[in-house]
């Protein structure tokens, strides 16, 4: 293999062990086969280049040893944004690297602390400036975060992204688990964390509205399941459809679902048909549960039957779909989108009253209202 290619999937093992290591407990296989992996193979290429490799960080692009990878290569410009607002420009790895202070290193940039949290120094990893500015006594977090995210989500829409796309794209069962594990660490962090929905909301990057917003729409789903003494089986149902369920624009044109300003009729009506679509591409697949394709449906009619796709049953939306459908809404209102600037909590929570028992189920939505006010 070229050293190229061996540069480049230290790259990818380490985006995806910092991913695993803030979704998934540290004993997972998810984050301990790509950590080895890394851990292995810096050790491997440290020792070839004379006993130490290092990484460059510059704007969008990354540096290793003298082989540069932009933005556009899977995962780099990611990196890339976590490490300049942690301030490292340059990261050096010694061939004596350790399993231990690999894995510290990984979970420092995660923003996840190991469970010992003993402070330890750096042996065979040096990161700083590349003016020579001294390295902190750990990866700082990224300055300026006023809202920090909730350690056991951070990753998650990462992972998810992957998730939507192999799911719309290939159809692919295993990437159904890994949305089940999100689905847990939702319910998970609701159980452990005092937090305000708000707060989940600022939580995601701003590059991929529909990652962002299926997460959102999934923790505030969840929420509201909680308090319905329903088992955990069913809540955890819940939350995947909710997840999933919009998955049909993955299957619309992105620069219809990217166009700034306002949808022509025809645009409209294109994507329109995502739950249709959506839901009629998850029948194909073996979920363990209808819910997903109920709620991928229905999750744009609203509770007076009005709003689309037009159904020929007159039953009442499902109710994990009403409350889909509202935190839909008041995630969509919440953040910015291309055609308009987000909605400040008040205005967006008075349009939701003013769809009571039209638009929105009554008692769902007072439940709502009373868990983000």
């Amino acid at each position: 293999m070229k050293a190229q290619e061996i540069f480049l999937a230290i790259l990818t093992d380490l985006v995806r062990s910092i991913q695993a290591a803030a979704l998934y407990p540290e004993t997972h296989q998810r984050v301990q086969e790509p950590l080895a992996r890394l851990h292995r193979t810096v050790r491997n290429e440290a020792k070839r280049l004379g006993g130490s490799l290092s990484l460059g960080f510059f704007g969008d692009r990354i540096v290793v040893d003298q082989f540069p990878f932009h933005a556009s290569t899977l995962g780099v410009g990611r990196l890339a944004r976590r490490m300049a607002s942690r301030g490292i420009e340059k990261v050096a790895i010694g061939e004596a690297v350790t399993f231990p202070e690999m894995k510290r290193f990984v979970y420092s940039l995660a923003g996840v602390e190991e469970n010992d949290g003993s402070p330890r120094p750096w042996k065979q990893i040096s990161f700083g400036r590349i003016g020579g500015e001294a390295p902190a006594a750990s990866p700082a977090s990224g300055a300026g975060e006023t809202l920090p995210a909730p350690q056991v989500l951070a990753g998650a829409a990462d992972v998810l992204k992957d998730v939507l796309h192999s799911i719309a794209v290939k159809g692919s069962l295993g990437n159904v688990e890994e949305g089940r594990e999100i689905v847990a660490a939702v319910m998970k962090g609701l159980r452990e964390e005092e937090f305000l929905i708000d707060r989940m909301i600022r939580l995601q990057e701003r590059d991929d509205y529909t990652v962002a917003h299926s997460l959102n729409v999934c923790v505030m789903v969840v929420a509201q399941a909680a308090v319905l003494d329903l088992p955990e089986a069913a809540i955890r149902d819940i939350g995947l459809a909710a997840l999933l369920h919009d998955i049909g624009k993955e299957l619309v044109p992105a620069e219809i679902l990217n166009k700034p300003g306002k949808l022509d009729s025809g645009e409209f009506a294109k994507i329109s048909l995502h739950p249709v679509l959506g839901a009629a591409h998850l029948r194909k697949i073996s979920l363990g549960t209808d819910l997903p394709v109920i709620v991928c449906f229905e999750h744009h009619i609203r509770y007076d039957r009005s709003g689309y796709p037009t159904s020929r049953f007159r039953d009442v939306p499902h109710p994990a779909s009403l409350m889909t459908q509202i935190a839909d809404v008041y995630d969509a209102l919440r953040t910015n989108r291309p055609h308009r600037a987000s909605l400040d909590r008040e205005t967006a929570l008075g349009m939701l009253r003013e769809g009571r028992g039209t638009e929105f189920e009554p008692v769902f939505l007072d439940r709502f209202l009373r868990m983000v006010s």
